[in-house]
């Protein structure tokens, strides 16, 4: 298997071959994207991403009907993965769909919640351009704002000093 990125194309592909192998099992699976693939398909803010970050059901049937999508298409086998799911907000609501078909729906994450997310993790090199352009997007210009966001989505943790001078680090430029 090769580590290619997954551009929209690519993705869009893949969630056609992920519905039609759900159809077959008779299963109607649902995907809550965030991350890059959230970057990618809702915003076009990237190119492309190494892989999806979602929460999903039925978890088992979309497991092995994504295992068997890697292995056709030649994709990473954790293409789609809910190893990022333990950082989901669960107030982060169900977002906007980006594919639907009978046998699968995927929907992206709020911007809001993606900044949150991002902010949280604040990986300088890997989440600092999607936090440029979330800021941008929803036209947010001072700290605060991005405290008040990050509290609505993860009201018991408190934002990290590394978080606040990444985010200070944007903003002043």
């Amino acid at each position: 298997m090769t580590d290619r990125l997954l551009n929209r194309e690519v993705l869009e592909k893949a969630f056609q071959a992920l519905a039609a192998k759900l159809k077959r099992r008779g299963i109607v699976g649902e995907l809550h994207v965030f991350g890059g693939a959230a970057m990618v398909l809702a915003f076009n803010a990237r190119e492309a991403t190494r892989d999806v970050d979602a929460v999903f059901a039925p978890d088992t049937h979309v497991i092995m009907a994504a295992q068997e999508v890697a292995e056709e298409l030649k994709l990473p086998k954790t293409w789609l993965n809910n190893q990022a799911s333990n950082y989901v907000s669960g107030v982060a609501g169900r977002g906007t769909p980006v594919f639907d078909h009978p046998f699968l729906r995927v929907m992206v994450t709020p911007p809001e919640h993606l900044l949150a997310m991002k902010v949280r993790a604040a990986r300088a090199l890997r989440d600092a351009d999607d936090i440029r352009f979330l800021l941008k997007h929803l036209n947010i210009d001072r700290i605060e704002n991005v405290k008040k966001i990050v509290s609505r989505y993860f009201p018991d943790d408190a934002i990290s000093n590394r978080s606040v001078q990444l985010v200070e680090d944007i903003l002043s430029l």
